[in-house]
Order: structure tokens, then sequence, then C-alpha cells
């Protein structure tokens, strides 16, 4: 073979391997900007809520907003705040001020359009602040970030989601983007990927594609006008003059080179993601599961499926290749919402869990992660929280029924229609004595304890009334799925019915359908982060990460 065809075939072979060195090494530099962008606008990115300054008390539900100077002053959205009204701001580092409602911009003809609203802190101090960028030279398709508050997550610190720009300007004047919104996110910035503040989150509609930011410049625009506290039901006649963005030329440069979407699937391990069939109250489920390949403490590898145990009923399968595979239960974890099963059979693939080695990755917002599911599918997300606990509110069981304030011994004031306590036979002004055995004395006992259990659980109830001592054993309900008609409750697939009850979880933003939890999740460098537990809401997934997985398995198989 001559040196002309040896080099040839050389170049061939080594190709691939040069390919996905590049690749990676472009991923690398996408990481570290979204890392240094989320490091200049996260502690900037403030929570919200009406509150009066006299009776030193809350009147109104949570927004979110950003501060963009150092002096405290706030762009928000106008459908938020009235002007001359308090209040009270959160900052992600703890810090609490209170801030005034100035000026907000809501055409008569047009209700919402254009949503501008500002405010300023009136304690003083100097503040975390984020800096404005300009929305006219936004580039279709670039990537935008957003840090605000969902409402129902309730927590102290904002999610962080990652998405584009899908439309710089919209047939009503809005940014359209990709990261996902809902209620509690209204007023919150949107950054481009240096961190700047490029819009406002203003409104959703029914598709997770379709979020709509106030442009940045409508606040530079009229920033004299808004200083005043007054709504204007017409664009101010006031104008400022809006400069050129002096970054303009670089994002256009930068969009042109294709460098800002890279793909990250590099190192997905193979034949990581299965389905489990199942029946759950006579009907068929399917979810999906992990594969795990655990080294355990005589040295031998077994492998084990991983899933969400309140999504497997009875007679479990597991799906390879189209055939049904039979499956042994090893453990449950009711708190974690897990369940760990072993193949009977070897199977190719899955991830190889080091479970003494559980601490080997780090949670930090701003991550690029990606998860899979059983066609190898791979979906992209960034991680959007640090860890945090999710009470038991959702997820909360249904006795049906209320105790006597302060009573002593426990009288129940209410039973429901329909509920456990009234198939069971309990009324109203019947004494508790004990649950599964423990003795109740007092009515601030029995929240608590009730609150010990979970739907489907069941309780041995212990009563007396006039015709003696009762005793019944009775299974608690689910609390079931509120329904709304706001457009954050129509996502497709819906929320899982247990999301919540949780320790030390972290989110991310994929669209994880209900039925598609247990799929693992990995970063961008192919490390195993956890497994999607929960769709908790239109924004959020949640992720139960991989120390508690180790932990939960080395307890099954000890």
């Amino acid at each position: 073979m001559n040196n002309y065809i040896k080099g040839i075939l050389i170049t061939v072979v080594m190709l691939p391997g040069l390919n996905a060195a590049a690749q990676k090494k472009q991923v690398a530099k996408f990481q570290k900007t979204i890392t240094e962008a989320v490091k200049k606008a996260y502690p900037a990115s403030v929570r919200m809520w009406g509150f009066d300054v006299q009776q030193n008390q809350r009147t109104s539900a949570q927004f979110s907003g950003v501060v963009v100077s150092a002096d405290g002053y706030i762009l928000t959205a106008a459908h938020t705040i009235l002007p001359s009204k308090n209040y009270k701001v959160f900052f992600p580092d703890g810090r609490e001020c209170i801030a005034l409602a100035l000026g907000k911009i809501d055409n008569k003809e047009t209700p919402g359009i254009p949503d501008v609203g500002m405010m300023k802190i009136t304690d003083k101090g100097t503040y975390p602040f984020a800096e404005m960028g300009y929305s006219a030279s936004l580039v279709k398709n670039e990537p935008c970030i957003s840090i605000s508050y969902p409402e129902t997550l309730n927590q102290t610190l904002p999610t962080l989601r990652l998405g584009n720009i899908a439309e710089v300007k919209n047939e009503y004047g809005f940014i359209r983007s990709t990261c996902k919104m809902e209620p509690g996110d209204s007023g919150g910035p949107l950054f481009d990927y240096y961190g700047r503040v490029i819009g406002l989150h203003s409104a959703i509609d029914v598709s997770e594609e379709m979020n709509f930011e106030i442009p940045v410049d409508l606040y530079r625009g009229y920033w004299t006008a808004l200083n005043s506290e007054r709504l204007y039901t017409a664009f101010p006649e006031k104008k400022d003059s809006v400069k050129t963005d002096p970054l303009s030329l670089l994002l256009q440069r930068e969009s042109k080179q294709k460098a800002l979407h890279p793909d990250f699937d590099l190192s997905t391990p193979k034949n990581s993601c299965f389905s489990i069939k199942s029946i759950i109250k006579g009907k068929s489920q399917h979810i999906y599961a992990t594969l795990l390949n655990v080294n355990i403490a005589n040295g031998a590898k077994k492998q084990f499926l991983l899933t969400k145990n309140t999504m497997v009923g009875e007679q479990m399968q597991c799906e390879i290749n189209g055939v049904a595979v039979p499956i042994r239960l090893i453990g449950k974890d009711q708190e974690n919402d897990l369940v760990l099963f072993e193949l009977e059979q070897r199977i190719t693939g899955g991830i190889d869990l080091n479970i003494s080695d559980s601490n080997s990755v780090k949670i930090e917002m701003g991550k690029l992660l990606y998860s899979i599911d059983p066609s190898g599918k791979v979906m992209h997300s960034v991680l959007g929280s640090t860890l945090f606990n999710l009470p038991k509110i959702n997820s909360q069981p249904y006795l049906g029924a209320m105790v006597v304030y302060s009573s002593s011994p426990i009288q129940f004031s209410l039973i429901k229609k329909g509920s456990p306590a009234e198939k069971a036979g309990i009324k109203v002004g019947d004494e508790l004595i004990s649950i599964n055995g423990k003795t109740m004395k007092k009515a601030s006992e029995f929240a608590p304890e009730i609150l010990k259990y979970w739907a489907d659980d069941e309780l041995t109830l212990e009563w007396q009334n006039a015709s003696g001592k009762m005793s019944k054993t009775l299974k608690l309900e689910g609390r079931g799925q509120s329904v709304f008609n706001h457009p954050a409750e129509k996502f497709e697939g819906g929320k899982s019915g247990r999301r919540d009850g949780f320790n030390a979880i972290f989110t991310h933003d994929a669209a994880i359908k209900a039925n598609a939890c247990g799929s693992p999740v990995f970063d961008w460098e192919g490390n195993f982060y956890g497994i999607n537990i929960a769709r908790y809401s239109r924004t959020t997934t949640v992720v139960m990460p991989k120390k508690t997985i180790a932990e939960f398995i080395l307890k099954s198989i000890q």
C-alpha cells in the first residue's frame, strides 16, 4: 500500500475522533458561557409581593423582577404592580427590603400590552444588579436564560431555564422565547447569554414554546416617564433615546458561526433506559426505568432497574426489544418514590453506578443536562436549582375528617361525605383514641400523625362514642389533581400524581411527561446525575439525585 493511500485511510479513521473532540470543546465553551452569564444575572433576580408596611403583612400573590441599578431600580411587569403601593423584595442572598411601585404602561386599547412596570427600592443601600441589554439587537434562535420564581414551587430561591429567542418581535410587540414560564414568574427577567437583561416575563399560551417577554428597550425608551408614580393608559409622550447595543455586531457574528447550539449527547451509555409495564387499579400502565450496573459486596456485578414507585403496580414486566422480560422486586423507598427491580437475564449496556462514590457530581445551576428515553431519543435541559426540599402538599393523604381545635380527648368536628372516615363509620362528636396503635391525646397531634402516611396506606383507627369503643382499618386516599383553566395547567402529559414530599432534590427544565419519569439524567459529559422522578409543573421536572439513589440501592441489597 503506497503512502498516499495509507495517509487517506489514517485521515478517514481519525476524523470521527477529531470531530468528537472538537464538538466536546465547543460544548465546554458554551457551558462556560452559560455559567458566567448565570453568575452575573442570578444575584439581581428577585422575588416580590405586595406588602402593607403599617400592618406588616403580605397583600398580594408573589411575582418576580430584576434589579438593574446599584441604587435599587427594579424592572417588572405592569400587571403585577399598582403605582404608589409598597412591595417586599427578596434577594437570593437572603436580603429583604421594601420597594415602591413607580410608573406602569397598560394601554387602554390593548389591555396587557405593553405591560411595562418599574419600581424603586426605598431602603438605603447598594444592591446587586444586572446589566441592561438591548432588545433591538436580538437575533432569532440566540440562547436566552430565565431566572425567576414559580409560585407553585414556593421556594426562596429562583429556578433557571434555558431556551432561545423564537421571535424577536411578534405581532403584539413581545419577544417570544422558549424559556418556559408559569404564574409567579411574571415580571421576571430574561437574559441574553452574556447575562444582560433583554426582556421581562409577561404572558404565556398553552404551548410550552409560547412564552412572551416585554422588550427591555421599552424600559430604556420610557425610563424618565416611568419614574413617576402613575398609570399610563397610552405610551407616554416623553420618550428617551435608546443607544445602539455595543455588542450588536458580535451577537450577529456569533449567531452565524452556529456555535451556540451544540450537541452534547456524546457519551450516552447504551441501553440505559427501558419501559416497565404493570397493572394499576385494573388499567395498564407504562413507566420508564433506568438500568444500573452495580458492584455488590462480594465483588459480583448485578443489574437493577430503578423507577418511580407510584407508577408501578401488579404483574410487572420489562419490555426489551419488544419482548416482555420478568423482573423481581428488590426494594421500595416510599419517601423518595423509588422502586428497585432485579432482571432475571443480563442485558448489554446500562449505567455503571459506584454506590460508594455517590458524591462525585456537583449540583450547580446552569449545568447542561440531557435525558434519554428507551428509543435513545435525547432531550436537552439545564440544571435549574440547588438542592432543596419539596414539602408534602399535593401528596398529602386524604382521610376526610377534621377535629375540634384544642380538644382533649380529640373530638371529630367534620366528616366529609364519601371519605374514608365516613366509610369507616366515624361520626361528628366521636372521640379518637389511637392511630395504628399510637395513642392520640390532644388535637394538635392529629394532623402531624396523618401527614406521616401516604395515599393507599392502611390505618387502623380506634375511637369511641356513646355506643362504646370502635376499631376499623381503612385505606387513605389521594387528594386528586386540582383542575384550573390557566394555560400553565394545560401542558402536554400533565403533572405527576406524586410530585412532592421529597428531600434534597433538584430541578431542570426538560418537558418530561408524567409517564416518562424513571428515565436517567446525565450532564453533557455523560456523568449520571439521577432519574426524573416527577413532572412538577409547566416549568419544572424534579430529579432524584444520584446520592439518594445510591443510598437506597445500598440499603436494599444489604
